[in-house]
């Protein structure tokens, strides 16, 4: 007879009850026990599989895992391409946290949805205070895995204000591979003509522009 259950996902449940879908926007949302309790955990248990040349700092998706969202699949796409993508960590950095690639599909990181669209100037400062904390955290104790480190953030997002605080703080040169600006035309066109994928700002890292830069970057790195 077959067995009933063969797999059940317990090992993918990182903190918390693995119940709740946290949906929204807030202080609940950002310093929700489950994301305390994952961070503690990425600092104390968990360590990269190895010694990377370079660390490279994301933005979340609204899709989860991320990988299988369509930013991140032009992402991966192009990280491939440039021929170090072994030698590449990604590590993501939202309101749930700093999530190294390799545990996007471990709860609270697979269950969340924070929509910036509804966020309070109080609620961004705080964000990006939360943020810088974590990440600081984060590569003050993994930090000697990285030979190199970046980001590929908006120059306007509250992400890379975070990531320059903790550069600032850390001495660190984290430099930013996304390009100032892009052409509209290519906004429009990445875009598809959907509504989720033209209001969401983020877009604008999957243009050709941008990702030619950050090919580009990454091979001006780690030639």
């Amino acid at each position: 007879m077959k067995p009933h259950k063969v797999w059940s996902g317990d090992d993918l449940c990182l903190a918390g009850d693995c119940k709740e879908y946290l949906r929204g926007v807030g202080l609940y949302y950002l310093r929700h026990p489950a994301f305390e309790e994952a961070h503690r955990r990425i600092l104390e248990e968990y360590r990269p599989p190895k010694r990377y040349r370079l660390g490279l700092i994301l933005p979340c998706s609204y899709g989860k895992p991320y990988s299988q969202s369509y930013i991140h699949y032009f992402i991966i796409k192009t990280l491939r391409e440039t021929g170090y993508y072994n030698e590449i960590h990604q590590i993501i950095v939202t309101n749930a946290g700093v999530v190294p690639r390799e545990l996007e599909e471990h709860y609270p990181f697979s269950a969340y949805d924070w929509n910036p669209a509804y966020e309070t100037p109080e609620i961004k400062e705080e964000y990006v205070k939360v943020l810088a904390r974590r990440l600081e955290a984060y590569l003050s104790r993994h930090g000697h895995h990285y030979e190199k480190l970046a980001a590929y953030l908006r120059h306007d997002s509250d992400s890379i204000k975070a990531v320059g605080i903790v550069a600032g703080k850390l001495g660190l040169e984290i430099p930013n591979l996304a390009p100032e600006s892009v052409p509209p035309s290519e906004v429009e066109e990445v875009s598809l003509g959907l509504p989720q994928y033209r209001e969401d700002p983020d877009v604008v890292l999957v243009t050709p522009t941008a990702l030619r830069a950050l090919a580009d970057g990454v091979r001006k790195l780690l030639a």
